[in-house]
């Protein structure tokens, strides 16, 4: 391409006709600003990286058919839509990983039970509310949000052996006070 600075209305048109310096030159315009908008949503380099990528895979991909008239409106709705659906996913990844933990504890007590499983949810945050803050927190990075041992122990400024620690003394906590547990049913 001669242009030196083209226009994202010319970039479009390029675009479209397959010319992958017009794809080169979006990319290098707009990479670092939608980096940054998604960034600070999720708060995450390796989720954020994947979201930019898919985001221009797809620009790539569909440029023959796209209806793209604002390109940088177009990216940034598009970056806004592609966050708020890898956040949507993390709260059913978060709800099925609660489910999980409910699971958990399920094997724990006698089978015979039936229960209910929103009085059984508000007895473990009964039991996490009784809990040191520090224990609750970890239990929850570690067995809800999954987050592996070494990195809780970073973002806690904690030895590996303590975050341990927290952890073996949060699921005590939760079998000794919903050992009992049984639904009215």
């Amino acid at each position: 391409m001669s242009y030196t600075d083209p226009t994202d209305e010319l970039l479009v048109d390029l675009l479209k006709s397959d010319d992958a310096d017009a794809f080169k030159i979006i990319y290098q315009r707009y990479w670092r600003q939608l980096y940054s908008f998604v960034y600070q949503q999720i708060d995450s380099k390796e989720d954020t990286e994947e979201i930019v990528h898919d985001l221009m895979l797809s620009l790539w991909q569909n440029r023959g058919h796209s209806q793209i008239q604002h390109l940088r409106i177009y990216l940034f709705i598009a970056a806004r839509n592609l966050t708020n659906k890898f956040i949507k996913s993390q709260i059913n990844l978060r709800k099925y990983r609660e489910y999980q933990l409910l699971h958990q504890v399920f094997e724990s007590i006698d089978s015979d039970e039936i229960f209910n499983v929103n009085d059984l949810s508000t007895a473990i945050e009964s039991v996490l509310k009784k809990m040191p803050e520090k224990t609750a927190t970890i239990f929850r990075m570690s067995k809800i949000d999954e987050m592996p041992v070494k990195k809780i122990a970073l973002k806690m400024d904690l030895t590996d052996k303590a975050v341990e620690y927290h952890i073996t003394k949060s699921l005590k906590m939760l079998r000794q006070h919903l050992q009992g547990f049984h639904s009215d049913n």
